[in-house]
């Protein structure tokens, strides 16, 4: 999830630790998302947010597979 946040703030030419700061994220909280490869679903949200994204839950189920691979009607 981080790494795709922060991919999209590089497009918006925004480095991390700017994108971070907007967030209300201090670098050592940052730092520490970056080394454990996970982090607070509240802070990555915020971060998320700032960069015009947001995080969801879905429902992890065949339907959802389906539609994912594009398997969802089938053709003839």
């Amino acid at each position: 999830m981080l790494d795709e946040i922060l991919l999209t703030g590089k497009s918006q030419d925004l480095p991390a630790y700017e994108l971070a700061q907007r967030a209300g994220v201090t670098p050592e909280t940052l730092s520490r998302i970056k080394k454990r490869g996970h982090g607070d679903w509240a802070v990555l949200n915020r971060m998320a947010k700032t960069v015009g994204k947001r995080l969801t839950l879905v429902p992890d189920d065949s339907t959802i597979v389906a539609l994912r691979r594009g398997e969802f009607f089938e053709t003839k």
